[in-house]
């Protein structure tokens, strides 16, 4: 099992969840507030100890966004926007964090044990974009690392 995918996991077991996460209380268990902004081109951008997400996203997307951005703050301490333009590091780190968002965000021994086949269905259940369910669907079939 993956890093980002153990420490969603930890942090599943830890508050108990289950269904679907409400992201903006596990942010502020973790220390951290997310504020709704009016941005334009970006989803998140974390700053000090606060989560800034863009008002023009849907639920499902917020959530998935602060989801992803509770990943960056736990397994990438710094300044990313600092390190977006300066490296090429970032495209793991990406891939990392909606890694754990996915492993924060649905739980897949519950959407198995609830017979779900489709990806609207755990999408639906778990209130996530559908488009990550497909994506992360290989996840579903206990075909992951």
């Amino acid at each position: 099992m993956s890093r980002a995918r153990l420490r969603a996991v930890a942090l599943r077991r830890k508050y108990g969840l289950c269904g679907r996460v409400d992201t903006e209380a596990v942010a502020n268990e973790l220390g951290l507030e997310v504020w709704l902004r009016d941005f334009r081109v970006q989803k998140e951008v974390q700053i000090d100890g606060h989560i800034a997400v863009a008002r023009r996203l849907g639920p499902e997307w917020r959530r998935w966004v602060t989801a992803h951005a509770i990943g960056h703050r736990l397994m990438h301490p710094g300044n990313h926007l600092e390190q977006r333009y300066h490296s090429d590091l970032p495209r793991p780190w990406e891939r990392e964090a909606d890694e754990f968002a996915h492993a924060l965000l649905i739980d897949e021994v519950e959407a198995l044990d609830a017979g779900f086949v489709y990806a609207w269905e755990v999408a639906e259940h778990f209130g996530v974009p559908p488009e990550v369910v497909r994506v992360q669907a290989r996840m579903l079939r206990g075909d992951w690392d």
